[in-house]
């Protein structure tokens, strides 16, 4: 396939390394220093220009684009490069766009080839989900909503620590597909025994969370308040979204103009002038009986540094934003509970919409490092009727979950796929390709 990707920012390089190993790829973007970087570490054919300039979208050949992907920094280059695609007959196009302002261009928005991506309603939606799961460090829905996994962390309290898998009983509505440990991702056995410090992925059902809260020795908890920290356009985004939810919701914003704005927009909102990563701007905003304090602004180290004061502070529980891929290590080892990656929850969303390979949806996980795929089997594939335990499944995958119709079956060797099957599978690199030849057509 053919792909050619507008803008090799964070977004623009992350697919295009997920992606040139299978396909080929075009990229056009503006800053040469970047486009020489990108051309000397990445087996792809990097063009210097705007993507919004017809002569260096011919010079790409955007006439012979399977996909275009219009990931740059910049919206309006972004739309207009995604018209003069439709203007080229390119079949399939996504277009980010960070500003929802731009989302009343109905004529190009609506066209059936173009699919949006809008990174502040991304973020919000996954913040709004971890709220809503409040031991989990990450969620992750599947099979239209049907199946969700979260990363749950094994701590020297957790009444599971210690035991091997097969002493948890046989897995019906819930499985644990993986385990990170000491930042490496591996594929369980029943002979696995949890160790303190692991973070484990669980795949089931939407109602496991009762079962998961039971491993876990977790108590409910009502969620009632959280401090924001960042004004700017997600923040304002998810405290609406918050508040929405019946929480209880105040902001902190270092800069008088923004804080001022937010206030008016968002009456319900406590507004707080001053900066997160102070000690009494967090005590006067009451951080203390905090539930849940989340940093959004648009600098890593500020949401850091701001999260681990909170929660020295009292704060219950905090979850930052981060855009460098090497942080989630860090992010992980010194005490944040959440950490929100913003390129890997764009990329995600991204893939997802692509359906490559008979794939419906795509989930990267920890910075790439393994990847759930949703495979929906159909008549063509080469798996249908032969049982898994002779299917030759590569180490380092395991089919986690079945969704067969509106049943939900955690699949053994003897399980034989059926057209219309949703497979969901947890894939470690070295074997996503393999998968991805086995369900293949």
């Amino acid at each position: 396939m053919r792909i050619l990707i507008i803008g090799a920012g964070q977004v623009g390089n992350f697919l295009a390394t997920n992606l040139s190993t299978e396909h080929d790829i075009i990229m056009i973007e503006n800053s040469r220093e970047r486009a020489e970087k990108i051309q000397e570490s990445h087996d792809v054919l990097v063009i210097q220009g705007e993507g919004d300039d017809p002569p260096v979208l011919r010079e790409a050949h955007i006439e012979k684009a399977d996909v275009l992907l219009a990931v740059s920094g910049d919206d309006r280059v972004n739309i207009m490069s995604s018209c003069l695609g439709c203007s080229f007959g390119v079949p399939k196009i996504i277009l980010r766009i960070r500003d929802t302002n731009y989302l009343e261009y109905h004529s190009i928005l609506k066209n059936s080839k173009v699919d949006v991506v809008n990174p502040g309603k991304i973020i919000s939606e996954k913040i709004t989900s971890l709220v809503s799961s409040p031991f989990a460090w990450k969620t992750e829905t599947f099979a239209a909503g049907k199946i969700n996994m979260f990363k749950l962390k094994i701590d020297a309290e957790t009444p599971i620590r210690g035991k091997k898998l097969s002493e948890l009983g046989p897995a019906k509505a819930w499985i644990f597909v993986a385990i990170s440990r000491n930042g490496k991702i591996a594929i369980p056995t029943g002979e696995t025994r949890l160790e303190s410090g692991d973070y484990v992925f669980a795949l089931g059902i939407p109602d496991i969370m009762d079962r998961l809260k039971e491993l876990f020795a977790v108590e409910d908890e009502t969620i009632k308040t959280a401090i924001i920290v960042g004004g700017g356009k997600l923040g304002r985004k998810v405290a609406g979204s918050l508040v929405e939810k019946g929480l209880s919701v105040k902001l902190i914003e270092s800069d008088s103009e923004r804080a001022r704005l937010v206030a008016e927009e968002l009456p319900k909102i406590l507004v707080f002038k001053g900066d997160a990563t102070d000690r009494e701007t967090l005590q006067e905003a009451g951080v203390k009986s905090c539930d849940n304090f989340i940093a959004l602004t648009g600098d890593d180290e500020n949401n850091v540094l701001s999260s681990l004061l909170a929660k020295s502070l009292g704060a219950k529980r905090t979850t930052v934003l981060y855009t460098k891929p090497d942080y989630i290590d860090v992010i992980e080892r010194i005490g944040v509970d959440r950490a929100i990656s913003v390129r890997l929850a764009i990329a995600n969303e991204i893939l997802s919409l692509l359906h490559i390979g008979g794939v419906a949806h795509v989930a990267l996980v920890e910075e790439g490092r393994a990847e759930v795929l949703e495979f929906d089997i159909s008549g063509d594939t080469k798996i249908l009727g032969t049982p898994l335990k002779n299917a030759h499944f590569p180490n380092g995958a395991i089919v986690g979950i079945v969704v067969r119709d509106s049943e939900v079956i955690i699949p053994r060797g003897d399980f034989t796929p059926q057209q219309n099957d949703k497979l969901i599978i947890f894939a470690l690199p070295e074997a996503i390709k393999k998968v991805e030849k086995m369900l293949g057509k």
